[in-house]
């Protein structure tokens, strides 16, 4: 289990609504499942991948999600965690059995499952965190009783290393192949880390006592993730950009916020306390839940990933089942009536333009 896997069950205070707007986005939400599941990740090309129960033998499968229709997959991959530009899908396979718990990391492409392979030592676990279209895969090994983070392409894994300590885990990976995530440095507490071409640079903590981790990183390497912040014993949601940490969003002292995801526009999603959720653009915070219409039966619990169009994939909850959702910006009004006028004036240009 990765530490952000483990930072979201600790989240247990409430986290207070963000501060009141006259004005914000609109989000409609489309349901991907019928019958349990989740929305892991979007791309660019409005592709959804996640986990749905499959009707028939009512195992979790994996799926791709586009233009109103879902296709479960023909694939072992039970943990969706990244899905490339181009449709690829990273994730794990998984034994959740106690007693014997494993994991292995693999890609789904062109209709084949292929294992990635294992650094060298005595592999006892891995994760694929983040995929390109070139097929580079980032993720995490457990090599030797320590986490490892590493990029794999064309059948070879290579470790990325640390930051001086004992450890490293990847937690994403941008289309140019920047990999982002948490490593000890020689003082042991872990820092947000940004890996590319071969450097991995230190990219910090909001608390020097504290540690840190990035989520996802854009294409112009801006990188979002959380700091703990010891004074208050809060995770704190934090932006890394220009070799500097900074608290991301506005929040209370007491509230938790991780941030989660980014895309090129600089839009972030997150997650807070008690399964709330919010967007930051344009350096104002919006409680999420409070930009998408209420839907009888069912209400918005997590968010995980959103694209250049400012789509977001996450997951609803009713009182029997969850289930994937794709939230869709909705155009302000302002915008369809000027993209309305604009048509008629073109319209009315076109009936008065002379003949050639």
């Amino acid at each position: 289990m990765t530490p952000s896997r483990c930072v979201l069950a600790l989240l247990s205070c409430p986290l207070l609504a963000a501060p009141a707007l006259a004005e914000g986005p609109r989000y409609s939400m489309t349901r991907l499942s019928a019958d349990g599941g989740s929305a892991n990740v979007i791309n660019n090309a409005g592709q959804v991948a996640g986990m749905t129960r499959d009707p028939a033998s009512g195992a979790m499968r994996a799926y791709l999600w586009r233009d109103g229709v879902q296709t479960l997959l023909d694939t072992p991959i039970n943990v969706v965690q990244a899905l490339s530009a181009d449709g690829k899908i990273a994730g794990n396979i998984s034994s959740f059995d106690p007693e014997d718990f494993q994991t292995r990391p693999a890609i789904y492409a062109h209709g084949a499952t292929t294992f990635l392979p294992p650094l060298a030592g005595t592999p006892m676990s891995g994760y694929a965190e983040g995929i390109n279209t070139a097929g580079m895969v980032a993720g995490s090994q457990t090599i030797n009783g320590h986490s490892m983070a590493y990029l794999s392409h064309n059948g070879v894994s290579t470790a990325l290393g640390t930051l001086g300590g004992a450890y490293s885990y990847a937690r994403g990976m941008n289309e140019a192949g920047m990999v982002v995530g948490g490593s000890a440095p020689a003082s042991g507490k872990a820092h947000a880390f940004l890996y590319h071409g071969g450097t991995m640079v230190d990219l910090g903590t909001l608390d020097p006592d504290g540690t840190a981790a990035a989520e996802a990183v854009n294409a112009s390497g801006v990188a979002v993730g959380y700091s703990w912040l010891t004074s208050v014993e809060r995770y704190r949601a934090t932006i890394f950009q220009n070799g500097t940490a900074a608290p991301l969003g506005e929040f209370g002292d007491y509230e938790h916020s991780l941030a989660l995801d980014i895309n090129d526009a600089g839009q972030v999603i997150g997650a807070g306390d008690n399964g709330d959720t919010f967007l930051y653009q344009d350096g104002v915070t919006y409680d999420l839940a409070t930009l998408v219409p209420g839907d009888a039966g069912y209400r918005l619990t997590s968010v995980s990933s959103i694209n250049n169009s400012g789509q977001i994939a996450g997951t609803a909850c009713g009182s029997s089942a969850c289930f994937g959702v794709l939230l869709s910006p909705v155009p302000e009004p302002g915008s369809i009536a000027l993209l309305l006028a604009g048509l008629g004036l073109l319209y009315g240009l076109r009936r008065r333009a002379p003949p050639v």
